[in-house]
């Protein structure tokens, strides 16, 4: 399959979570998988029940995550809002909180659980990781959960949040990493990819790539057995970096 054939596919196949939550979809989905990686019960309990259902995140970013007062944080690949509403419960002032994603189906889901939980001041757009609408060097702090497995151009990804962070800002994520290589018939099929593991990356192939797209001080917060791709080289892992200034 081309790239593009890649991207529409996911997100038809994503776009289709947000529709039919309940249905089986070959990888984890809900709030029993947003529990098994680490959310907790309480904050889950205290968002409207749609965020949770609809979970399909590689892991739980949000211990990695601080934001100050009148900084402005863009949720990339935010699905149905789960992270997203709870960056708003944390932190507040959601005007100053984004969402993107490219499932037109995520995209009035997240509309919908953003209303519901009282935080329809966030901003939300639909479209491409690798197309962020926003300026260059206008965001304080990018967050995801999953989304470079999910691209069939990673590099991309990276290129455009370099571009719209600020210079000392911060990308904070989640993501499926391999510790070791895994064989090419497993990461063959567009099932691969929804799973998250046709994309997958090395964690010192991730740790390079962010440094070649401008990004320092790349720390690996955590990494835990992965329970969505059923693979057993793969992890989730949790990772910080700082944009450089030059």
């Amino acid at each position: 399959m081309s790239p593009e054939e890649i991207r529409d596919a996911v997100f038809d196949r994503y776009g289709f979570v947000a529709e039919s939550p309940g249905t089986k979809h070959g990888f984890p989905v809900g709030r029993a998988f947003a529990e098994a990686v680490g959310y907790d019960p309480a904050a889950l309990d205290a968002l409207p029940p749609a965020c949770s259902d609809t979970f399909t995140g590689a892991g739980n970013p949000q211990d990695a995550v601080a934001l100050s007062p009148n900084e402005k944080l863009l949720d990339l690949g935010c699905g149905a809002g789960l992270d997203l509403c709870m960056y708003a419960r944390r932190f507040g002032q959601p005007a100053r909180l984004a969402g993107l994603d490219g499932s037109r189906s995520m995209i009035a889901a997240v509309r919908a659980n953003l209303d519901d939980a009282g935080y329809n001041d966030a901003q939300v757009f639909c479209t491409r990781a690798e197309t962020i609408p926003l300026p260059d060097a206008h965001l304080d702090v990018v967050t995801a959960n999953g989304i470079f497995n999910l691209s069939p151009d990673e590099h991309a990804v990276m290129a455009e949040i370099a571009r719209v962070l600020k210079p000392g800002g911060r990308l904070c994520f989640a993501e499926i990493v391999l510790a070791a290589a895994i064989e090419d018939v497993v990461r063959s099929s567009i099932d691969d990819w929804f799973r998250c593991i046709g994309g997958a990356m090395l964690q010192p192939q991730l740790v390079d790539a962010l440094q070649s797209h401008g990004f320092s001080d790349v720390e690996i917060v955590s990494t835990g057995r992965n329970a969505r791709t059923g693979h057993p080289n793969s992890l989730c892992a949790v990772v910080r970096a700082i944009r450089s200034d030059s």
